[in-house]
């Protein structure tokens, strides 16, 4: 069986080198886009498990992103985890459903977890 496949935007690398590596050592295979629009461009060239988007992103807003992706037909029944500020944001929660949130700041062991919960083992 194949290993299970996840793409995590954000436009930070200095947010996304520690949490990717930590999902390849629990021995998921991640991708990585440094956008909304790269992040989208990957999810249709590639089947995806999961999606991990930053709700910040700066040139698009990650919930819109996140807008698009409910609304491709192809992409229906991604999963996706959210990272949100520490506060506030509730309502977009309601708009666009998420399969799990992390509200920052949050460890890597809650990372693994929440994946663990949405998607299964690797």
């Amino acid at each position: 069986m194949a290993r299970k496949r996840i793409l995590f935007i954000d436009d930070r690398p200095e947010h996304v080198r520690q949490p990717v590596l930590r999902l390849q050592l629990a021995g998921y295979l991640v991708d990585e886009a440094p956008s909304g629009a790269a992040g989208l461009t990957a999810l249709n060239t590639r089947r995806y498990d999961l999606l991990i988007l930053d709700s910040e992103l700066p040139n698009e807003e990650g919930w819109d992103v996140l807008k698009s992706v409910r609304r491709d037909p192809n992409l229906e029944g991604l999963k996706v985890i959210v990272f949100m500020a520490p506060k506030g944001e509730t309502a977009q929660l309601v708009l666009v459903p998420v399969d799990a949130e992390l509200r920052r700041p949050f460890s890597l062991k809650e990372l693994v977890e929440a994946v663990q919960r949405v998607i299964g083992a690797p």
